[in-house]
């Protein structure tokens, strides 16, 4: 974890500075090796960030926040950071939530996020046609406590029914070439699996 750290600040600077980089004239050929540079960078810090967040929930040092947050925004939100991806896709963001759900709640917003990028991001990466739609109903209500539901769906791939539990596995993915293809540990579901239980 402590290495993680200080891997993924020259990530960010490197990140950052394409970024700037991108903004300069270029021939083709060298747009796309900046192009390729972001991409790879990219890439390389979402499996250092899954790195940090799978030893952390390994050593127990994960906490859950209590705080006021707004359920709407954060889902509509994260829509938003998300459609970028969708629209490169030629694919549909759809985002349905129940009406009964209060404006503001109390829980971990910075978890539920967590939880919502990874399963709306793997949902777009394995959609090349339709849609990935998000959904959040109620389930209860008692005076002082609300149950949610959350859905993605969407018209993608799909998973073989006898890789339904060990996608669930840290280091695993559906099929062997799935990382060739789509990129990623197989660490994204893991960790989602274990922060929701």
């Amino acid at each position: 974890a402590n290495m993680s750290h200080e891997i993924r600040t020259p990530m960010n600077a490197i990140i950052g500075f394409t970024n700037l980089l991108s903004k300069s004239e270029f021939s083709l050929e060298e747009k796309q090796y900046l192009n390729a540079i972001q991409t790879s960078g990219e890439n390389l810090l979402v499996i250092i960030n899954d790195i940090l967040d799978f030893s952390k929930l390994e050593s127990g040092k994960v906490t859950f926040e209590n705080i006021r947050f707004k359920l709407h925004e954060l889902v509509l939100m994260l829509a938003e950071f998300m459609r970028p991806k969708t629209m490169e896709k030629n694919i549909n963001l759809v985002v349905e939530i129940d009406d009964d759900i209060p404006e503001t709640l109390v829980g971990d917003p910075t978890r539920l996020n967590q939880i919502l990028i990874n399963l709306v991001g793997n949902a777009i990466k394995f959609t090349n046609k339709g849609e990935v739609k998000i959904t959040v109903s109620v389930l209860d209500e008692t005076d002082n406590k609300i149950s949610l539901k959350f859905g993605v769906k969407d018209t993608g791939i799909g998973i073989p029914e006898e890789s339904l539990t060990k996608i669930f596995e840290s280091f695993t993915q559906a099929a062997n070439d799935t990382s060739r293809k789509y990129g990623g540990t197989g660490l994204g579901l893991s960790i989602t699996r274990q922060l929701i239980e």
